[in-house]
């Protein structure tokens, strides 16, 4: 059994009320959609997302992630019974959630993510005794590599958006995450 679990990313609110994923995020979702399409010919998948409300945390009539993000794959063609969600949330969570899933089922799977996630994803899998064991059963997949083979019109986006200020702030927020992990002061809330 291998399993594709996507990790939840950020949301939007689009101008008619409803939410989506941010433009970043969205490309965890081709990607995970990419894989299980092309993994499922051959090999029984399960597909996995992930995410709680994040910075809308504990404002009413906010959707998950999971929820917007499986919303988001049916859109894209695929059944609902072939998305499972994970309620936990915060990236930490996940991966020990994720473990235990992987662990039980004697399975594979892939982790995907955006490449400036990565990086603190793998600390952490490498630092924490209670998710080394992910180390050799998953494998880390940049969501932004994956959703161009699906869509090569969107390497220019992503070249844009890998320049822009906001790009540079969640990347720099990442690397002070690694850092925390390395010296032990990392937040796991």
């Amino acid at each position: 059994m291998i399993t594709i679990y996507i990790l939840g990313g950020f949301l939007k609110k689009n101008r008619d009320g409803s939410y989506s994923s941010d433009g970043f995020s969205y490309l965890r979702v081709l990607a995970g959609y990419y894989l299980y399409k092309k993994l499922s010919e051959k090999d029984k998948v399960e597909l996995i997302v992930s995410g709680s409300r994040g910075i809308y945390r504990g404002i009413p009539d906010v959707p998950r992630v999971a929820t917007v993000m499986k919303r988001e794959l049916i859109k894209l063609g695929l059944d609902p019974k072939e998305i499972k969600t994970d309620k936990t949330d915060f990236t930490y969570k996940e991966l020990v959630w994720l473990k235990k899933y992987i662990v039980k089922k004697a399975g594979k799977g892939f982790i995907v993510s955006n490449a400036y996630h990565l990086p603190r994803i793998k600390t952490m899998i490498s630092l924490l005794p209670e998710l080394k064991e992910l180390k050799n059963i998953v494998k880390l997949v940049p969501a932004e590599k994956i959703a161009v083979k699906l869509n090569k019109k969107l390497k220019s986006r992503i070249k844009k958006d890998n320049k822009s200020f906001e790009m540079k702030r969640i990347i720099a927020s990442e690397k002070k995450g690694i850092k925390a992990l390395k010296e032990g002061k990392y937040k796991f809330t």
